[in-house]
């Protein structure tokens, strides 16, 4: 999409329009092409904060606390200066086309996502996977972090051959506010992890050897929070693997299972010096 500026009659359409106003999300042609009005949500109810706070506390993984969604005008404007930062840093993010007191619009990526193609098993399932490991490894040596790394705010071209990995969504929430930036990172790894590795169709040797390229060429600290990760969380891979115990379980299990793995691989490394 170009540097060009949506015309004045295209943004009083989207104005207008009762889409987004139903729906929070709608999707408009214009001469600059596909873009996307979000419109703003209620704020969520705390009962799930209290519960992943509790967790963390418990565990005593920062990483694991919840980020406030704060819901309406303060929410946009968390993922508009989200949207801003992770694009003047290089990430593929979608851009800030137009911001208004009760919707902004932003570049259209598309509607298919990594999660989607992982649960089909495509055949370039597994190297999308790899691509976006390797596109949070940049996102991070700039000093950003994701928010909300899960599979389906992942969006894959798939009309480039072969699909391409188009950039990622949803940063509603900014994990900076409650945690620092390398927790805020490791936080970004297991969200991926825990939404990719359940359907991903590698042996698990090879996740191995991905994990261990992507956590060396991690900063120190961020290498030592994640492997205290899978020293806490480890507890998690002996979780049912069955599905008939739902997505939801068979997904933490996969990645405390992965974390589990890395920590044994590097427990007595210089990882456990970093961590101190």
């Amino acid at each position: 999409m170009s540097a060009a500026a949506l015309s004045p009659q295209e943004l009083a359409r989207i104005s207008q329009s009762p889409g987004w106003r139903a729906r929070r999300i709608e999707v408009f042609d214009t001469a600059l092409g596909k873009v996307l009005a979000k419109g703003q949500r209620p704020a969520r109810h705390p009962a799930l904060y209290r519960l992943l706070n509790a967790l963390a506390w418990l565990t005593g993984a920062p990483f694991l606390k919840a980020a406030p969604m704060h819901g309406g005008a303060r929410a946009q404007q968390v993922e508009v200066a989200r949207l801003r930062a992770l694009h003047a840093a290089g990430a593929r993010v979608p851009r800030v086309l137009h911001v208004a007191p009760d919707h902004f619009v932003m570049q259209w990526l598309g509607d298919e996502h990594l999660g989607t193609l992982l649960q089909a098993h495509h055949p370039h399932a597994p190297a999308l996977w790899r691509e976006a490991g390797d596109a949070l490894v940049r996102v991070h040596a700039r000093g950003q972090y994701l928010s909300q790394g899960f599979a389906r705010n992942l969006i894959v071209d798939t009309q480039a051959q072969p699909p391409r990995l188009a950039g990622a969504i949803d940063f509603e929430d900014d994990p900076a506010e409650v945690m620092s930036v390398p927790e805020a990172q490791v936080r970004d790894w297991l969200a991926f992890l825990q939404s990719t590795l359940w359907t991903l169709a590698l042996p698990a040797d090879a996740v191995d050897a991905r994990l261990d390229a992507w956590m060396a060429a991690e900063p120190p600290p961020v290498r030592a929070l994640f492997l205290r990760a899978g020293r806490g969380l480890g507890w998690l891979r002996h979780l049912p693997r069955s599905r008939r115990f739902g997505r939801d379980t068979v997904a933490l299990q996969a990645a405390a299972a992965a974390a589990h793995r890395f920590s044994q691989r590097h427990g007595t490394s210089s990882a456990t010096g970093q961590a101190s």
